[in-house]
């Protein structure tokens, strides 16, 4: 039996080796079985929070076949950066968007031009966050393309919200295509000054900001 064990360091260090390689492999086996099956790697999720989907039946009773309502679009798609920007001002503009959606894009149904957006208010931003965010949608409204601000927590009827989103569309500057030219982004400018402090998210409604 003693001549089967190493007797010198080499096959000590085979030995261990060989051990080794075999927790090694039981080890892994172990976890296997342990594991199980492969599960699968992807889960649905809700399209909308409960919020938002809210906020899309409201609007779509609200204006019927007026407007066609479009959800969770990126803002790159709704303007262009200004091309008079500085270097840095177009990093720093391109930096605003990046990301960032509109809530909801109201389209005229024929030829889908965009007539405004519609802005979640979101309570649970912080008061930076929130004063970043009334900024931005303030650039976005310096480019005539009209921010509503909706929120169904305050129990807003379809009539009313239609009443302020007509309303609003009458008040707005059209943004004129030169001739020949097909659709025109919307061209987003920074401001000579940030806004103060003092200003808050708006609780509701479509008015200027």
């Amino acid at each position: 039996m003693t001549d089967m064990l190493p007797v010198s360091l080499l096959d000590w260090l085979m030995f261990s080796l060989v051990l080794l390689l075999i927790l090694l492999v039981l080890f892994v086996l172990l976890r296997r079985l342990w594991r199980g099956a492969p599960k699968q790697p992807y889960q649905q999720k809700l399209l909308f929070s409960p919020e938002s989907a809210a906020a899309l039946r409201l609007l779509d009773e609200a204006m019927g076949a007026q407007l066609r309502v479009f959800a969770a679009v990126s803002l790159s798609e709704l303007v262009e950066l200004n091309p008079k920007l500085k270097k840095a001002q177009r990093e720093q503009a391109l930096h605003d968007i990046y990301g960032e959606k509109m809530d909801f894009v109201l389209c005229s149904p024929k030829d889908l031009k965009v007539r405004a957006v519609v802005a979640l208010i979101d309570d649970s931003l912080s008061k930076t966050d929130g004063r970043q965010r009334q900024l931005l949608l303030q650039q976005i409204q310096d480019t005539g393309l009209p921010v509503i601000h909706l929120s169904p927590k305050d129990g807003l009827s379809a009539a009313a919200l239609r009443d302020e989103i007509l309303a609003t569309l009458k008040q707005s500057r059209p943004v004129i295509a030169p001739a020949g030219q097909g659709r025109v982004e919307p061209v987003l400018s920074l401001p000579d000054e940030e806004q103060s402090d003092d200003h808050n998210e708006p609780r509701f409604n479509s008015h200027k900001l």
